[in-house]
């Protein structure tokens, strides 16, 4: 039986990989290049890879006996490989890879291949005959914008305990996350000549009583984790000609739900405030907030990897949704503010740090011990070790 590494991973090893990856454009839906790529780095560091789809799904199986009366236990690595495309304002190559002032730019770099890679690079590291479970990884496609991704393939997974989903956070825990409607307040009226108003019934005025109405909606308390639940009026659109009283106006809206004002609750408050000529039209309610307990086992063991210690709610909507059937958090290198923009980055730091991190969450809740004499190598080492 072969050992592949019973020292630390590589955070050199990850910044190389996810330069790699960063240069494989991967907007939704056009995903291949990566996945192949990313299969191939991981097979060729023996780890076990199967294609599914867009998606890569790799596992490293414990090949240690047990301790009586001790279960196997799972463990989920989850980011997603695919990006959001890259739009105006770039000053350089969104694709280049490039290292400056101690960050990696290019788009992706930050949401999320930071956390693939790092979590590749623990995989690739993990010695199979000093631990009894299972490290999984699902390293996907269709996050930015569902579909075929997690959603499709979680029932290819095979059981585990617990998940880490790696979006963003500075490397701070984020044990739930809010939920998200899309809704649609259409206000209907009466088209008249605007000279003649008392002809017809305007449109933009219905939907202005509704929109005070919906901002003066009470949704109840904060939640103590993930904060308040929101409603707001996005998008406003009404009126064909300057000379003609309009008979649509059409407002979008944000919904961000929480346990105790969750979708259901939310849409019903909704309904109960807009006029009786207006109706509301549900484009999307699928995503319901999830949470769990601060003291579940892989908030405290994700806790004391982080190098921030804190606990929070995450900010936006993730693939912890559709892996809500375990206990989970979100967990990853870089921050939101990077996520989607121009110029795209995460620092290096924050990538060693989640190489770092995510290793002391797999060894700590699968119970890896090291090897005898074994000792950690540095980045230098490792990294000669695997080229």
């Amino acid at each position: 039986m072969s050992v592949r590494s019973s020292r630390a991973p590589s955070g050199q090893a990850a910044v190389e990989l996810l330069q790699e990856m960063v240069r494989i454009p991967s907007v939704s839906g056009e995903e291949e290049t990566c996945r192949d790529a990313l299969a191939d780095w991981l097979r060729g560091r023996g780890v076990s890879v199967t294609v599914s789809g867009r998606n890569v799904l790799a596992e490293v199986v414990g090949t240690a006996s047990a301790p009586p009366g001790v279960t196997r236990r799972g463990l989920l690595l989850c980011s997603h490989i695919d990006v959001v495309p890259v739009g105006p304002g770039w000053t350089h190559d969104p694709w280049s890879g490039e290292i400056a002032d101690g960050r990696l730019l290019g788009r992706g770099s930050n949401d999320a291949k930071s956390s693939v890679a790092a979590m590749a690079a623990v995989a690739a590291a993990l010695d199979p005959a000093a631990f009894a479970g299972r490290l999984v990884l699902a390293l996907v496609c269709d996050e930015e914008t569902g579909g075929e991704g997690i959603e499709a393939c979680v029932h290819e997974l095979p059981p585990v305990d617990a998940c880490v989903v790696g979006e963003p956070t500075e490397l701070d825990v984020c044990p739930g996350q809010r939920g998200l409607l899309r809704a649609s307040v259409i206000a209907h009226g009466r088209s008249a000549h605007a000279s003649r108003p008392w002809e017809g019934r305007n449109a933009v005025d219905l939907a202005a009583r509704d929109v005070l109405a919906i901002h003066a909606l009470d949704l109840g308390v904060s939640d103590r984790l993930l904060g308040p639940p929101t409603l707001q009026c996005t998008v406003v659109h009404g009126g064909t000609r300057p000379n003609v009283l309009p008979g649509e106006c059409v407002v979008q809206l944000d919904g961000r739900p929480t346990p105790d004002c969750d979708n259901e609750r939310m849409l019903a408050l909704l309904r109960g405030v807009v006029g009786r000529e207006s109706e509301v039209v549900v484009h999307s309610e699928r995503f319901h907030p999830v949470r769990i307990g601060v003291d579940a086992e892989i908030v405290r063991v994700a806790k004391a990897a982080s190098p921030t210690g804190r606990v929070r709610g995450f900010g936006g909507v993730s693939d912890l949704f559709h892996l809500r059937h375990v206990p989970g958090v979100v967990m990853g290198p870089g921050t939101s503010k990077a996520s989607h923009a121009p110029d795209e980055w995460v620092a290096l730091e924050q990538v060693h740090a989640a190489v770092t991190a995510y290793d002391a969450i797999a060894r700590r809740f699968l119970g890896v011990h090291e090897a005898a004499g074994a000792g950690e190598a540095s980045d230098e080492t490792e990294a000669e070790a695997a080229s």
